[in-house]
């Protein structure tokens, strides 16, 4: 499946692809666990097709199970775990639902890192936002998301509205989803090739998320398999 998705984004050739997390199963050995990474790689080839496509990618649970020797593996493979970075006059943000001992929470050093990098980023005329634990969850993983903390998810959300961010993508939960909150898009994608939670009537189906912006408007396809 995310060989046959990475072929279809290659035709479609993106200045970047952003990944919302669980890339590979995860293991309580580290051997299999970069042996896990190297199947993610080879799924992930023929997004190359055409030329290089920038790849940036937030960590999820499954990448990260709480451990910092895994955390450790992915920062060495990928960087972060949160970082931003613009594409012109737009604003990217990949944050880390999965920080240990913080797992499901945007907390500390990470969200004071985050209000600095909003505050100074204002100017830009789109703000994304991926992480892997979606704010508003809506099927098997009610109450084990960044909803866990109502408070502090509240708190983001606040924060998300204050500063003018436009859309947050999310995984966590295998599935297509699309709802606004106070002005904000909220889509979870989590359809890039494990097994689908729901019927494919509401939104079980296999796919990717193209984003097309045009000045300060983007539209979003959904690439079914």
């Amino acid at each position: 499946v995310l060989q046959r998705l990475a072929a279809d984004m290659a035709g479609q050739k993106p200045a970047f692809v952003l990944g919302t997390g669980d890339y590979i199963d995860g293991a309580r050995d580290e051997q299999t666990v970069r042996r896990q990474w190297l199947g993610f790689f080879e799924g992930i080839a023929p997004l190359q097709t055409f030329g290089r496509v920038p790849v940036a990618l937030a960590p999820g649970n499954h990448d990260i199970l709480g451990s910092r020797t895994y955390e450790s593996i992915f920062v060495g493979y990928f960087g972060g775990p949160y970082y931003s970075f613009n594409r012109g006059a737009y604003h990217i943000i990949l944050l880390d639902s999965e920080v240990p001992g913080e797992s499901g929470r945007i907390a500390g050093r990470q969200l004071q890192w985050l209000k600095a990098d909003l505050a100074s980023h204002r100017q830009a005329l789109l703000t994304f936002v991926a992480v892997h634990e979606p704010l508003f969850p809506v099927d098997g993983h009610r109450g084990e998301s960044l909803d866990q903390h109502p408070k502090e998810r509240d708190a983001l959300h606040q924060l998300f509205m204050e500063e003018g961010v436009d859309c947050v993508f999310s995984g966590h939960e295998h599935l297509f989803h699309r709802q606004q909150i106070g002005g904000i898009d909220y889509v979870i994608n989590g359809g890039a090739g494990g097994s689908l939670y729901v019927k494919p009537d509401q939104g079980g189906f296999h796919h990717y998320v193209l984003v097309k912006v045009t000045e300060a408007q983007y539209k979003l396809q959904v690439r079914k398999l």
